[in-house]
């Protein structure tokens, strides 16, 4: 069975297990840097005997005595994994510092989505096409904006989407699509690219769209 009691560091709060029975979720709020995710943990009481911690995904966190399991002890041990969890894609942002040497629209995703990283190409084009750059930049979801996208073109964001879960869930190692991206006065045609940057638990990926229009009209 498993038990979701609801918290966030700033509150610094943990609810008991009589409280976990009646709550929906669990969420770590974002640490100080807005783009890190928000992470939910769940509470797993299959055995009578001990009280289990484990990420949205499953991963393992800790383990306490049924008996002896406290408020304390439980935000301790979540609190720990959540900011080794956000020190490593710190790090995997820092590595990203390359994002302005190439030419394409480039951009880092982690694990849940959220665009840790973009070059000026990629906010640019944003701008000049009429995006929102709240919504493609640090701190968005681009998994949400693919899922969410409508139109003509929508189709080919949502299978994007999928091809980039399946990077960064391990499945794959690369994935590319050819899509039609055309404004009011130009037919253009992109190719996007995920590429895996870093496994285990703070996967990263690299997401690039190139304008290969030109490669497309020469046919």
């Amino acid at each position: 069975m498993k038990h979701a009691p609801t918290w966030t560091p700033d509150k610094a709060r943990v609810l008991d297990r009589a409280h976990a029975r009646g709550e929906a979720h669990w969420k770590v709020g974002m640490d100080e840097q807005e783009w890190l995710p928000k992470l939910h943990y769940y509470l797993e009481e299959s055995d009578p005997d001990v009280v289990v911690l484990r990420r949205q995904d499953g991963t393992f966190v800790a383990a306490f005595s049924a008996q002896g399991a406290t408020r304390e002890g439980i935000l301790a041990a979540a609190y720990v994994d959540y900011r080794r969890l956000a020190s490593r894609l710190r790090a995997g942002a820092e590595r990203a510092s390359f994002l302005e040497e190439l030419p394409e629209h480039a951009a880092v995703v982690e694990g849940s989505g959220t665009i840790v990283a973009a070059n000026k190409a990629w906010k640019r084009f944003a701008k000049d096409n009429g995006a929102d750059p709240e919504k493609v930049s640090e701190g968005a979801n681009y998994l949400g904006v693919c899922d969410e996208a409508t139109g003509e073109q929508s189709e080919y964001a949502r299978h994007f989407a999928e091809g980039l879960r399946s990077v960064l869930s391990g499945k794959e190692e690369r994935f590319a699509l050819e899509y039609p991206c055309h404004s009011p006065t130009e037919r253009r045609w992109f190719v996007g690219s995920v590429g895996r940057l870093a496994d285990g638990d703070a996967p990263l990926a690299l997401v690039s769209h190139e304008n290969v229009t030109g490669r497309k009209v020469r046919r």
